[in-house]
């Protein structure tokens, strides 16, 4: 058990003798003791400093004990503060009252002080381990908002703008950090590498392993390889660190903005949706792919596309494709293509925002399951020189 240290009380109490004898009697086991008379007085001693327990007498003039829980559970620092009852009420409706209201014990008067003693000890050990948990759950929330804004710090602070495309991303983790990731990196010449990825878990492990593949991929990228050597070197190097057996898709891809050409590698992850300046689908050559960090080998599904004028490409990760309804049902990529055959028109930014809100309004408003990320380009209709 850990070792209780002297506390601040408050007794509240109307008699006065009452209040004396406690105070004589807590004073000489070392707490700190200030007294009340009633329960308006208490609440003002409460509202200016801070008390690790109350022991609060119920029948009182004006403001009886009962008002006095009542307060201290509607106000969220008050409610933090333990109060034991010490009450000459012996009524059994009384005690589960007080213990209902939030009372952490019940002692009827005359009060044995080995009892008391072993209430207030117990009370105060168990309000210390609160006081702990409390502190150390900040402390991880302070840290998971550094992760947080550390992750988001390195997505590109600013999107392409070459000459005759237009682009929109968005990402949405499902916790304070994820495990998808975007960029886009400038490879010169009016060329920029595109990347979409997604590790296997949530939360703390999946960011940081997400952190790696995004750093070794940056890395790859500014070696001049093509994108599927690029994805086979960053799989390698995943082999050697990954010791938790995590694994990532990635899709990436070389967009050339001179020639309007997309090299694309593919690696278990989504096809992008690529709609015609018509609204109506433009298929990819589908072929098998394996994720990363799995396999000494894996399969990439490589190939280079035209860019007709016009025409617009998201790329994106599962939280997208696999919302489920409901009822049950997943989103997939054919819901997605719907979507986007009607929302076509709208600026990529438009497209992504838009995608964000129909997964949440097609899964019911449901808490969000998995991370969402959507990159998207669009070529204008006018050619460039």
């Amino acid at each position: 058990m850990p070792e209780i240290p002297k506390s601040r009380l408050l007794v509240v109490d109307d008699d006065r003798v009452n209040r004396l004898v406690m105070q004589r009697y807590l004073e000489t086991e070392g707490h700190q003791v200030s007294l009340a008379a009633d329960g308006e007085e208490a609440l003002g001693l409460l509202a200016r400093k801070t008390f690790d327990m109350v022991l609060l007498d119920i029948e009182m003039p004006g403001m009886n004990g009962f008002q006095v829980l009542e307060k201290m559970t509607a106000d969220p620092l008050l409610r933090e503060v333990p109060v034991v009852v010490v009450s000459g009420v012996e009524g059994l409706d009384s005690v589960v009252r007080c213990i209902q209201m939030g009372a952490e014990d019940y002692l009827t008067k005359p009060v044995n002080r080995v009892l008391l003693k072993a209430r207030i000890d117990a009370s105060l050990e168990k309000k210390l381990l609160r006081d702990r948990q409390s502190t150390l759950l900040k402390r991880l929330q302070r840290e998971m908002e550094i992760a947080q804004h550390t992750q988001m710090s390195i997505l590109p602070e600013r999107l392409p703008e070459p000459a005759g495309y237009t682009f929109g991303a968005l990402m949405k983790p499902a916790r304070s950090v994820g495990g998808d990731f975007y960029d886009a990196i400038p490879m010169g010449e009016e060329r920029w590498g595109l990347v979409v990825g997604d590790v296997s878990d949530k939360g703390l492990p999946a960011a940081l392993f997400m952190t790696l593949t995004y750093s070794l991929i940056r890395v790859e990228a500014t070696q001049n390889k093509g994108p599927g050597q690029a994805l086979r070197d960053v799989n390698k190097y995943l082999l050697e660190m990954n010791n938790e057996n995590m694994f990532v898709t990635v899709l990436c891809g070389l967009l050339n903005c001179r020639e309007h050409s997309f090299h694309y590698a593919r690696a278990g992850h989504p096809l992008p949706i690529w709609i015609s300046p018509e609204g109506l689908p433009l298929a990819f050559e589908k072929r098998p792919s394996q994720a990363l960090g799995l396999f000494e080998d894996p399969q990439i599904d490589e190939g280079i596309i035209q860019i007709p004028a016009g025409s617009l490409m998201v790329m994106y990760s599962d939280g997208l494709s696999e919302a489920v309804n409901p009822e049950g049902k997943q989103l997939g990529h054919s819901g997605l293509e719907a979507r986007l055959r009607s929302t076509h028109q709208l600026s990529p930014g438009a497209v992504c925002l838009d995608f964000w809100q129909y997964v949440q309004t097609y899964c019911g408003g449901s808490e969000q399951q998995d991370d969402f990320t959507v990159l998207a380009f669009h070529r204008e209709n006018q050619s460039l020189a």
